[in-house]
């Protein structure tokens, strides 16, 4: 008997083209009706509740009743991980085309990705604000004491704190946990970055990259 966990079991759930593109459809962090998940996917209602009844029977999505609606998404942080890096690894397609919006700013889950998060990323490190430790990254008390200067906040909850999340299509790390997430709502709520109705492609604002510019020393964003 193995004493692996049953990882067969999550790939076979994952190994489903559709299930696949379901999954990838909700890595923005969004909830998202079965309807919309149907033609995003193109498939049938009665194909997609298929689907969707798989992944929540594995573990893969939760689901919230509103009214006559159910909105499905990630499970939780550590699924959305899983899958960008799977996304890493993944054999690359002839037939892909990364959209260079997409690849410069984007959402992984509920913090920053692309371009802009692991030049964020690497800033902090060269500032040792981020260091080695922990789930590979700790904050060091240079660094929370930045993030109170910026606004950050302080953490309450049982999340890592802060680690590395391979880049999808950087081929290197980004910022995750409740630091990554804390600094991603951060930027959104001053306006910094703005979301695209329905992608995971985030824009940077004018005041965003003067911002950046600030707090980060990342011009040319």
């Amino acid at each position: 008997m193995s004493d692996m966990p049953n990882i067969a079991q999550v790939g076979a759930l994952i190994g489903d083209p559709v299930r696949a593109l379901i999954l990838g459809l909700l890595m923005d962090g969004s909830e998202r009706p079965a309807g919309e998940l149907a033609a995003r996917a193109g498939v049938s209602p009665q194909g997609v509740s298929s689907h969707l009844a798989r992944l929540l029977d594995g573990g893969l999505l939760s689901v919230r009743q509103h009214g006559r609606h159910r909105y499905f998404a990630l499970r939780n942080a550590d699924v959305a991980h899983a899958i960008e890096t799977l996304s890493v690894v993944a054999p690359p397609s002839r037939s892909l085309r990364i959209d260079p919006a997409l690849r410069h700013a984007r959402r992984c889950y509920d913090h920053l990705a692309g371009e802009v998060g692991v030049a964020l990323c690497g800033r902090l490190v060269a500032r040792q604000f981020v260091v080695a430790g922990g789930d590979g990254y700790r904050v060091s008390d240079s660094g929370w004491n930045w993030a109170r200067e910026i606004g950050l906040g302080e953490p309450h909850t049982r999340r890592a704190l802060v680690r590395p999340c391979l880049d999808w299509t950087e081929r290197r790390t980004h910022l995750a946990g409740w630091f990554g997430a804390a600094l991603y709502a951060l930027l959104e709520g001053k306006g910094a970055v703005k979301r695209r109705s329905g992608e995971r492609t985030i824009d940077v604002t004018a005041p965003g990259r003067r911002f950046l510019a600030r707090h980060f020393d990342l011009g040319g964003l």
